[in-house]
């Protein structure tokens, strides 16, 4: 799927490239999740997400650097949560299609978890995106994004960096108010970021407090495989923490001035570690071409 597009199609001339930028952006994470009731059931949470990227990382650092291969006690060991609820999800990674298994030839009771090609096209799209939209708000010079397509040792250098992300992310939970509470829920990631993206479209530059927007929940959860009323349960304890305003006899929301505030804060950093992951793995390569031929082939694993 590309996404490009919606970048592509920022006008900077624009009054407010930024709420451009961040509708493009949102609007490319539900692309990517509309009508894919299994990536949703996989993915519903963060702790999914991440272990599936600790698992990622874990297999770039062994085949560049020369890092223990992942296994299931390996990364039972360096995740939060408990190691029955990582193993079945590990379990249902492998019943996807998502992770094989790898057999040690001197230890059989030794098993490797390897993200397979499907997992690997999967994150190449979101990091993709991820880095469009940093370039599009200018917090990364161009190129980066679509150098992951065409250069697949720039692709690896930054899967074997990325734990850079995944550990800001787990140093900072908590830290971004309404967006985590979000995040800390099925599905709860996704529609914080249809919520958001709808803000963006009706949202004016100048325009004091916040504009509300209709939230079709019926069509949500049909898109997103999750019950109608577990998208309006969401959305009514949204509001009773104070992340929403709604008109209910108009069907309209709202998100109020601290959540926007949250969001922009969340938003700004995440892609901060983006560019900072795409510009260790740029240095990494340079500091490898620049070194000795002998010590290029250290360490290093053939997939």
């Amino acid at each position: 799927m590309d996404l490009q597009e919606s970048f592509e199609a920022l006008d900077s001339r624009a009054p407010d490239t930024y709420a451009q930028a961040v509708e493009a952006y949102c609007d490319g994470i539900l692309r990517l999740h509309w009508n894919e009731r299994l990536i949703n059931k996989i993915f519903g949470r963060a702790l999914q997400s991440h272990a599936a990227g600790r698992l990622v990382v874990q297999h770039y650092q062994w085949q560049l650097r020369g890092a223990p291969r992942p296994t299931l006690a390996l990364l039972q060991r360096r995740m939060p949560g408990g190691a029955r609820t990582l193993a079945t999800f590990f379990a249902v990674l492998r019943l996807a299609g998502m992770v094989a298994v790898d057999i040690d030839p001197d230890d059989r009771r030794v098993r490797y978890l390897v993200p397979t090609p499907r997992l690997l096209d999967g994150l190449r799209t979101w990091v993709r995106h991820h880095l469009h939209c940093a370039e599009a708000l200018g917090a990364l010079p161009p190129g980066h994004a679509q150098r992951l397509d065409s250069d697949t040792d720039y692709f690896a250098a930054f899967l074997a960096g990325a734990d850079h992300i995944l550990d800001r992310l787990a140093e900072t939970r908590g830290r971004f108010g309404g967006w985590d509470w979000f995040d800390q829920r099925d599905g709860g990631g996704r529609i914080a970021m249809l919520l958001l993206r709808e803000h963006c479209r009706v949202h004016r530059p100048g325009e004091e407090g916040s504009t509300p927007f209709p939230l079709r929940a019926s069509e949500l959860a049909q898109r997103l495989g999750f019950s109608h009323s577990h998208v309006r349960n969401l959305v009514n304890e949204a509001t009773a923490q104070g992340h929403l305003t709604q008109d209910a006899p108009r069907g309209l929301v709202a998100l109020t001035p601290r959540f926007q505030a949250e969001l922009q804060i969340w938003l700004q950093h995440l892609l901060g570690w983006f560019a900072e992951t795409a510009a260790m793995a740029q240095h990494h390569l340079q500091a490898r071409s620049q070194a000795p031929t002998h010590n290029k082939a250290a360490g290093v694993h053939n997939p």
